[in-house]
């Protein structure tokens, strides 16, 4: 299509003509609505534009030459020519002006010929002062008349590039030479672009470039880029000694406090930085001032950064609560963390600080796993103030009112970085006291916890989800609850249904039920002790194995329990352990049931493996116990569960529910082998038969030896109870079997059954003291080796001298009686000290007759060093107690 056609006008050569049709046609063509049609309208434009320029040169070339132009309007562009060579004028203001008034003496024609030569020559002139352009460009108003041009879109930019403001004031520059206005004005520009178009880190590379250039005394601009330069992390000795000092005489100027915290920061001044930011911090809690005082003690104590970052956590303070319980502001001013604490929190704990510092911000960021950081402020630390300001940062969450008081009194001492922490922790525990006393939520807890009333109520909005969260902060803090309400609470509010779960609470309820109850913490300096007496209970009782393998050896002794604490038994249990065998490990067989205390701790131990770990051998009660706890224990090992059963079937200890319930598992294992049946059926009637050795070997990997002695012992046991408890070798065995490692958990816990049967019967007879000697009529004490020989001796010379010296027949047949009676009472007391009876006494009278050194047999023969059924071992004689239980005395004969 014709340029023409798209203008729609004739042909022609007059460029207003062309600009008045594309002028009237543009509001239909917008670049927005329709960018086609105002592409193919602009081309049209220009395209008629060039075929009129050229007709007119053709023109000029065929007619006379056109008259010089106008003398004035030659002037004029001579005198901007040197105005803009002028190094003192080309950046005034006041020159531009006085430059723009001699327009004045042209015509309206002469000054529309000369402007757009003027725009033109500024467009090329190089770095201007924005200021001065805009005065020319306002006077001539060439926003208005750009869209003559043939080509506007350049002047657009030049037009839109101009309307920025100048980096500074330019006729600060009028008295420097060109080359140095020139370098001042496009470094300052540069800056400029770099700060606000591109990010900072470019803008420092360009600003810390080496280079040398005159400086602009303007002290607007001279702000603005230290603000730039601070913002940047750029530091500058003059710029800092320049705001030092303007600091110095504006001192509550916070902009300027800030602008020399940067400069002091990023010149290497740290302890003025330090200063300046924490009195940013402290006085207008500043994000910035938090940050870099986080990221410096992070380097130079880092165990005391949590304790930093959760003292910066500063919500707003709550005076006044609704007394509606279901507003919700009833939440507002418990205890809570804003974001960026979590944030900071979870920064920390990806720098995977050691010590205490990594446990504590686990525990923050998960509320959970409490006991390593219960482990650490228990026991006395190197670092007494370290540990102290913890036990402060623990009581703002788990305190009670008498922890945040002593956080309240606590004097804050010189170090800054400790002022700040307690400042913190101060302001925090001041709010937290408010809540616990004022709102009427939790005070409608305590009404309830401390209600006479034998059915007192709880608000309903406690017992629903919106009152969960008030619920959960004011169950978290450790106090002494009441035995009589708290079971009715946890009831109500049950405590594992809360996040995170209040710890020791229900535990607390348990003890409570079963009539177990804190002493009431006194008001005093000992109330941390009685924090640290109930934290170090709770714990053991929640998690007895790993509390004890977390503590160290010798705070359980500086734990000051008075007689009436319900810990005190225990805790002097504890002591004897670690003064027996250096430690408490095996605790599990320790405990006595009839405890309700050590009852809550067993129950938690009832594994398997703990069983077998023992130090001391657990009860047959316990050992059913870790059966019906750990059941898969045996899943490896069904024939050594199958013997477990058997044994613990057949102990009278257990009740007659529990021996159904064993009798039932018994019946419900199946083999096909044609051994299993009659065994199994042995088994049940405490009769076993032995399954085949190969059996036993090749398939089970069971040393058969020992489980033959195994079925031995469970029948004579059976059969004869306290009469028929092995003796002291066959203990033996049986106890190396039980510590072998390589042996299956079954049959290692049917020997630890078989052992603990023995041993309660055993205990029976400690109580009982050694029969003398000479109490020669108590046929069923023991005898020992040298007790024998002298009755032996004595009868074996007195007899036959006094029954010969005797007168009469019937004095005779006395002594011959009387020496036989001897003689067989010193050998029944033998036999029973080395675990024999009346039939190894019956063989002992029929082979006598032919051998005739049998008394001198069981004169080397070495007695039971254990108690037997026939009592303890004789006076003077080598004995191995059992006030450490059977199992240590085993070990102790097996030389382990």
């Amino acid at each position: 299509m014709s340029c023409w056609i798209r203008l729609g006008i004739e042909p022609t050569n007059d460029p207003d003509v062309i600009r008045g049709a594309y002028r009237a046609l543009l509001p239909q063509h917008h670049p927005e609505t329709d960018p086609q049609g105002f592409q193919a309208l602009r081309e049209a434009y220009e395209h008629a534009l060039r075929l009129a320029r050229d007709e007119q040169d053709e023109d000029l070339e065929h007619n006379d030459p056109v008259p010089a132009r106008n003398t004035l309007i030659e002037q004029t562009m001579a005198d901007f020519a040197k105005l803009l060579a002028d190094p003192t004028r080309r950046f005034d203001p006041p020159a531009w002006q006085a430059f723009i008034d001699g327009f004045s003496s042209l015509s309206l024609g002469d000054q529309e010929q000369i402007s757009w030569h003027l725009l033109y020559n500024l467009m090329e002139a190089g770095p201007l002062s924005h200021a001065c352009v805009q005065l020319m460009a306002t006077h001539l108003g060439w926003e208005n008349e750009v869209l003559r041009l043939e080509d506007p879109r350049q002047a657009d930019e030049f037009l839109e590039s101009i309307s920025e403001p100048d980096p500074f004031d330019t006729r600060v520059m009028k008295h420097w030479s060109a080359e140095a206005q020139v370098e001042a004005l496009w470094f300052a520009r540069n800056l400029d672009y770099f700060y606000h178009n591109r990010p900072l880190f470019e803008f420092e590379s360009f600003a810390t470039l080496h280079t040398c250039m005159p400086f602009p005394d303007d002290q607007a601009y001279i702000q603005r880029l230290l603000a730039q330069l601070c913002q940047a992390g750029i530091g500058n000795t003059c710029f800092f000694a320049l705001i030092a000092e303007q600091q110095r005489q504006a001192p509550d100027d916070i902009d300027l406090l800030y602008m020399l915290a940067c400069q002091a920061s990023d010149t290497g001044q740290v302890e003025l930085a330090r200063q300046c930011w924490t009195r940013l911090w402290r006085e207008h809690q500043y994000p910035e001032a938090a940050r870099w005082l986080l990221n410096l003690y992070a380097k130079q104590q880092p165990q005391r950064l949590p304790l930093l970052i959760l003292a910066m956590d500063r919500l707003d303070p709550v005076y006044e609560w609704p007394q509606d319980l279901n507003d919700p502001g009833q939440t507002w001013g418990s205890p809570s963390q804003r974001p960026e604490t979590v944030t900071r929190l979870f920064e920390a704990a990806r720098n995977e600080h050691e010590g205490i510092a990594g446990i504590f911000v686990k525990w923050r960021l998960d509320g959970k796993d409490e006991l390593p950081l219960l482990a650490w402020l228990l026991d006395d630390q190197p670092d007494r103030q370290l540990q102290r300001l913890y036990r402060h940062a623990w009581a703002l969450t788990r305190g009670d009112s008498g922890l945040l008081r002593q956080i309240l009194d606590e004097p804050l001492g010189d170090d800054p970085l400790e002022i700040l922490i307690l400042e913190g922790f101060k302001y925090q525990a001041e709010q937290q006291l408010r809540w616990l006393n004022q709102s009427p939520l939790a005070l409608a807890l305590t009404a309830f916890i401390n209600s006479p009333s034998a059915h007192p109520q709880l608000p309903e909005v406690l017992r629903e989800d919106s009152g969960s969260p008030v619920a959960r902060d004011w169950l978290r803090r450790v106090r002494s609850y009441p035995a009589a309400t708290l079971p009715k609470l946890t009831e109500l509010i049950k405590p594992g249904n809360l996040m995170p779960e209040p710890y020791g609470v229900q535990l607390l309820s348990e003890l409570a039920e079963a009539g177990i109850e804190l002493p009431r913490p006194p008001a005093d300096d000992g109330l941390w002790t009685w924090h640290r007496q109930n934290l170090f209970m709770l714990a053991l009782i929640d998690e007895p194995e790993r509390w004890l393998a977390m503590v160290p050896t010798q705070l359980l002794a500086s734990l000051p329990y008075a007689p009436g604490h319900p810990f005190a038994g225990l805790q002097q249990l504890l002591l004897r352990l670690q003064s027996q065998q250096g430690n408490v490990n095996g605790l599990l067989g320790w405990l006595d049931d009839n405890d309700p205390l050590q009852h809550f701790i067993s129950q938690r131990l009832l594994t398997v493996q703990q069983a077998l770990d023992s130090a001391k051998l657990p009860s047959n009660l316990q050992l059913y116990a870790c059966l019906e706890h750990d059941p898969h224990a045996f899943d490896d090992d069904v024939l050594g569960m199958m013997v477990l059963c058997g044994i613990l079937y057949h102990d009278p200890s257990l009740s007659a529910e529990q021996h159904g319930s064993l009798l039932r598992r018994i019946s419900t294992l199946t083999c096909p082998d044609a051994w299993f049946e009659p065994f199994r059926s042995g088994l049940i009637k405490g009769e076993p038969v032995r399954p085949p050795r190969k059996v036993l070997e090749e398939d089970e990997l069971i040393n058969s030896t020992l489980f033959y002695s195994m079925l031995d012992a469970l029948k004579n046991l059976a059969r004869y109870g306290s009469a028929g408890v092995p003796r002291a070798k066959v203990l033996k065995e049986l106890q190396r079997g039980k510590d072998y490692p390589g042996m299956d958990a079954g049959i290692r816990a049917a020997l630890t059954a078989l052992l603990s049967w023995s041993e309660r019967l055993l205990l029976a007879n400690t109580g009982s003291q050694p029969v003398p000697a000479s109490h020669l009529w108590k046929l069923g004490s023991r005898l020992g080796r040298k007790g024998y020989g002298v009755q032996v001796v004595g009868s074996v010379l007195l007899g036959p001298i006094l029954t010969l010296t005797a007168s009469t027949s019937l004095g005779q047949a006395f002594f011959g009686l009387l020496f036989f009676g001897l003689l067989g009472s010193a050998t029944l007391r033998r036999l029973h000290d080395i675990g024999r009876g009346i039939p190894t006494m019956i063989i002992f009278a029929m082979l006598l007759p032919f051998l005739h050194f049998l008394p001198l047999v069981l004169l080397i023969l070495p007695g039971e060093p254990l108690p037997n059924r026939y009592g303890v071992p004789p006076v003077h004689q080598p004995q191995d107690s059992l006030d450490s239980g059977l199992q240590a005395a085993l070990r102790r004969l097996n030389g382990q």
